[in-house]
């Protein structure tokens, strides 16, 4: 049980990618509302401390014993220093033994994949990166002509998929110090009955800034702004839709300039298969 625990909090950890998340809902939900931000804008933070509004009830995802989740992050802004403009999908699947899955794609996806390949992923540019973490260690596959496993050398290689993980940055930015706002309507999305809720940006912003994790006043204290976001909720209390627009860095894509995040979760205690490929039989040292 302990075993399966922590397996389970480390793929809870993963992540669009996604960036990755970088990252619908239940099985019926397969798509969500996408967001894109026209210009690059540098708003100097508020100095005021607007009232939070009262705490979105919520269920923790991290109970949950299997899951699906999407992160989509689109930016526009500075890479180490060059313009960029793009977006990263991550798709990500946890199963009962607490073995994980990522796949991670988009128009950023060179800009990230050395981070967590190292020197051989710099040499290419895949169509696709699968992040997999199960009981033998982490393993990084290339997708191409040529599927390429590779088994990272260095600790903290996956760090960044880490960050972008959908149910890192879903646990992250729907905390109890920040999941607070206004019930706007309860609504139908894609043919579920959800609770459509406001969370004032300012009031995020302060909130994320003084937070006790060091995560979310991480990022919090690297913002320069943060809109209103969207939080839709169902019926068995879990956020199963975040979307939410911000300027400021983003360290794990070394940006800085506006993103925004839209994080699903698609599938509650589905139990996905999770499966290392052939290629991992004898993986390349990275």
């Amino acid at each position: 049980m302990k075993t399966r625990k922590q397996y389970l909090l480390a793929g809870i950890a993963i992540g669009a990618i996604m960036v990755v998340v970088f990252l619908g809902i239940g099985a019926a939900v397969s798509a969500f509302p996408s967001g894109r931000l026209a210009g690059l804008i540098v708003p100097a933070a508020s100095t005021a401390v607007p009232p939070l509004d009262e705490v979105i009830p919520l269920e923790s995802v991290s109970d949950l014993t299997s899951l699906n989740a999407t992160v989509k992050i689109s930016v526009n802004g500075l890479i180490d220093g060059e313009r960029a403009q793009g977006e990263l999908t991550g798709l990500l699947a946890v199963d009962e033994q607490g073995k994980s899955q990522i796949t991670v794609s988009g128009s950023l996806l060179g800009d990230l994949a050395a981070q967590v390949g190292g020197s051989v992923v710099g040499l290419f540019t895949p169509s696709k990166v699968d992040l997999y973490k199960v009981p033998e260690g982490a393993y990084v596959v290339l997708g191409g002509l040529f599927p390429m496993c590779i088994k990272p050398e260095a600790l903290n290689a996956t760090d960044t998929l880490d960050e972008m993980s959908p149910l890192s940055m879903l646990s992250m930015l729907t905390s109890s110090e920040v999941a607070r706002g206004k019930l706007v309507g309860e609504e139908k999305l894609n043919g579920v009955a959800v609770k459509h809720y406001v969370i004032n940006g300012d009031a995020f912003l302060a909130a994320a800034q003084a937070s006790s994790d060091p995560q979310l006043q991480a990022f919090g204290q690297a913002l320069w702004s943060a809109d209103d976001a969207d939080l839709y909720v169902n019926e068995d209390g879990y956020p199963v839709l975040f979307s939410g627009s911000y300027s400021g860095e983003y360290a794990p894509l070394k940006f800085e300039g506006n993103f925004t995040v839209e994080i699903a979760l698609t599938g509650v205690n589905t139990n996905p298969s999770v499966k290392l490929p052939s290629s991992c039989k004898k993986p390349v040292s990275g």
